[in-house]
């Protein structure tokens, strides 16, 4: 598992899987491993409040959708890149606040 964090500038908007990020100044949490990927059917219900792969009564599906709550609440986006054997890589990005503590 690899975690990173950077600034990233947007010279022209950007579409990720929640949404798109407008031009300007980004601050990116990515976290990407290497396990068994995730395929396209699955993907497309990430963000989904009670969507789970878990068998039933073993997980509530609402990990995701509070990640996405809380960012997009804060003005960010999210970005997931998978394939089934290919790891999984999700970057979080939140707009860079240039003011004062």
């Amino acid at each position: 598992m690899t975690i990173a964090t950077g600034n990233v500038r947007l010279e022209e908007p950007k579409s990720v899987c929640t949404g798109t990020l407008a031009p300007g100044d980004w601050v990116r949490f990515s976290i990407r491993d290497t396990g068994v990927g995730i395929d396209e059917s699955v993907r497309a219900h990430l963000f989904e409040p009670f969507f789970t792969t878990k068998p039933q009564g073993q997980g509530t599906g609402l990990g995701l959708a509070m990640v996405y709550g809380i960012v997009n609440q804060s003005g960010g986006q999210v970005q997931v890149e998978s394939a089934p054997g290919e790891g999984t890589s999700v970057n979080v990005y939140l707009p860079r606040h240039r003011g004062g503590v």
